[in-house]
């Protein structure tokens, strides 16, 4: 197995703690329209969606019919929310600042994310962070295609490959849903699921950490099946 040249993560939920707030906004957005959900429902179907696919398995699951009009609204109001509320503070995972101290210079490192790019870039700004990464993909850059859809990892590593040869066979990718953990395999990267994910989804990856305390690119290929057929 090729041995690591890039790390590519999930912003939300492998970095940033935003689950909660993530879920709280949208639950609020939508009951703005009259469309009631609970938090284990957006846990079930909507965790690591981007805002509008969340949206959509949520009013589903309403069994309510609202128009692609609508699915925007509710979208845009779940977004100002969010923004809202991490206007008052982010809170990194557990490890999140050491790994990312351990990684950078030893391997290439970039965003692969679900959220926006004026989501993105506050909380880069507030972490003081946005240094470290080669290259950022939001869902603005890949609006049609979001994860599960391999596009974002590819955009990824073609913009690597552009400053000097990457494939992804050499690139690991840490994730925090399903979504994203079948988009990063489906480009063809190993991936690990980092985080409180549950059982079911971690299956999906190549591998599982509880959090990036400790983590190093040494650790991490060995946790994604480094050496195995």
């Amino acid at each position: 197995m090729t041995t690591p040249r890039a790390v590519l993560l999930e912003l939300e939920g492998v970095l940033v703690e935003t689950h909660e707030v993530r879920r709280a906004a949208l639950v609020r957005a939508l009951a703005e329209e009259g469309i009631t959900t609970i938090a284990a429902e957006y846990d079930d179907l909507a965790h690591g969606l981007p805002v509008r696919g969340a949206a959509r398995a949520l009013v589903a699951a309403a069994n309510e019919k609202i128009d692609e009009v609508e699915i925007e609204i509710v979208a845009l109001r779940a977004e100002r929310h969010f923004a809202e509320s991490i206007g008052t503070g982010i809170v990194l995972t557990d490890g999140a600042r050491d790994a990312l101290g351990a990684l950078h210079g030893v391997t290439r490192l970039g965003l692969v994310t679900r959220a926006a790019r004026r989501e993105v870039e506050p909380i880069l700004e507030a972490a003081d962070a946005s240094f470290l990464f080669e290259c950022i993909v939001t869902a603005d850059d890949v609006p049609d295609t979001p994860k599960p859809h391999p596009e974002p990892y590819h955009a990824a590593i073609r913009r690597l490959a552009r400053r000097r040869a990457l494939t992804a066979a050499e690139t690991i990718a840490l994730e925090d849903g399903r979504a994203g953990i079948r988009a990063a395999r489906a480009a063809g990267l190993r991936c690990l699921a980092v985080g409180n994910v549950p059982p079911f989804r971690a299956l999906d990856a190549d591998g599982y950490l509880p959090t990036l305390r400790g983590a190093t690119l040494d650790s991490l290929d060995a946790v994604g099946g480094h050496g195995e057929q």
